[in-house]
């Protein structure tokens, strides 16, 4: 009976010792929770998850048509409306330069989100200040882009390899150009993804400092810039040495779906480049090359390069349905879909408060 007694004692003695201990953290909890900084701490922390959900809850969700290569019985020549005087005198323009100042041109890159993904707005109204910081799906980067729109005479995914995924430009769509060239960055394939899926985009190549400029084949008005850039009446430079020893484009004609292309030296390949960024033909020391469009050619677009390195990539001839051109639309937003989603985003956020406060209420 002893024994048993002193047994008890013992567990008697345990359980106040860790109920004493218990109910003095639980005061020392109970001191932290009401202290101002801690409650401060909490509520600025909250206010910014809070923030940023309501942020990422904004964007709608998005509709992407089915993805297909350019087809019809018509061709577009972006080119078919440029005199000669302008092939011989193109308007050279690094859009990332100071000195587009001197062609009443403004710029800025938009983006400062952790996955890279950055555009370069041209002739913008104000400048947007909201971006998602954290991962960005497509829709999230087609919802900057249709924002962009608005606010930007044209916008361009820029350095496309350091902030995208090439299967997004198999759907991402609204914008006419791509910034395909630049300093420490090459995304010409992904140029050809998104043209081998029906996204009909002009390249602009930026950063004269490491060889790369955009020749632009129009007066030194801003908008006659702007569209020789919207329309294709413009192609990348990649040069080494002095820019005004490059030489120039002096003829892109399309005749029976024959594309003839004639440059001002002689070059050492003219590339013919198509679906899937598939070179269809390639001449050797010309300033002249002809390709006959197949019928299972859905675009085709130019590169010309010279001995020293120099070269020109021109824009895309495509195939099209109608007579008259018209760039189609393949990105909608789901209305239906998206008041859907944010009715049960809101649903959940305010169970989740009303659990929250009823436990407070309990204790």
């Amino acid at each position: 009976m002893e024994i048993f007694h002193n047994r008890n004692l013992q567990k008697n003695v345990i359980f106040a010792t860790c109920k004493n201990k218990c109910m003095a953290e639980i005061k020392f909890f109970k001191k932290i929770i009401q202290n101002p900084v801690y409650l401060a701490i909490t509520g600025v922390i909250g206010a910014v998850l809070l923030f940023f959900l309501v942020l990422y809850l904004a964007v709608p969700s998005y509709r992407f048509d089915e993805s297909e290569p350019f087809y019809g019985e018509f061709v577009f020549n972006p080119y078919q409306n440029v005199d000669s005087s302008q092939f011989k005198n193109p308007l050279y323009i690094d859009f990332r330069s100071e000195s587009i100042e001197n062609h009443g041109i403004s710029a800025y890159e938009y983006g400062f989100a952790m996955t890279g993904t950055r555009f370069l707005c041209l002739g913008y109204r104000e400048v947007r200040k909201m971006d998602y910081p954290f991962l960005q799906s497509i829709h999230y980067k087609q919802y900057n882009l249709d924002k962009l729109n608005k606010t930007a005479r044209l916008v361009a995914p820029a350095h496309p390899s350091k902030g995208f995924k090439k299967g997004e430009f198999a759907n991402l769509d609204h914008y006419r150009v791509i910034e395909a060239l630049s300093e420490n960055d090459n995304s010409l394939y992904y140029w050809d993804i998104a043209l081998s899926n029906g996204h009909r985009a002009n390249i602009i190549a930026n950063g004269e400092k490491a060889g790369f400029t955009t020749a632009c084949l129009s007066d030194d008005d801003p908008e006659n810039i702007y569209k020789s850039l919207e329309t294709g009446n413009s192609y990348g430079v990649r040069f080494k040495g002095r820019l005004n020893e490059v030489p120039v484009l002096e003829c892109v004609t399309l005749k029976n779906d024959t594309i003839s292309v004639c440059v001002s030296g002689k070059a050492k390949e003219i590339r013919f480049i198509g679906q899937n960024a598939v070179t269809k033909e390639t001449v050797e020391n010309s300033n002249q090359a002809f390709y006959f469009i197949k019928n299972d050619d859905s675009y085709i677009r130019t590169e010309i390069e010279f001995e020293n390195g120099n070269t020109l990539y021109l824009n895309p001839i495509v195939r099209h349905q109608y007579q008259y051109f018209f760039d189609p639309d393949h990105a909608f937003v789901m209305k239906g879909r998206t008041y859907l989603m944010w009715a049960v985003y809101i649903i959940v956020v305010l169970a989740y408060f009303l659990k929250i406060n009823k436990k407070g209420l309990r204790k």
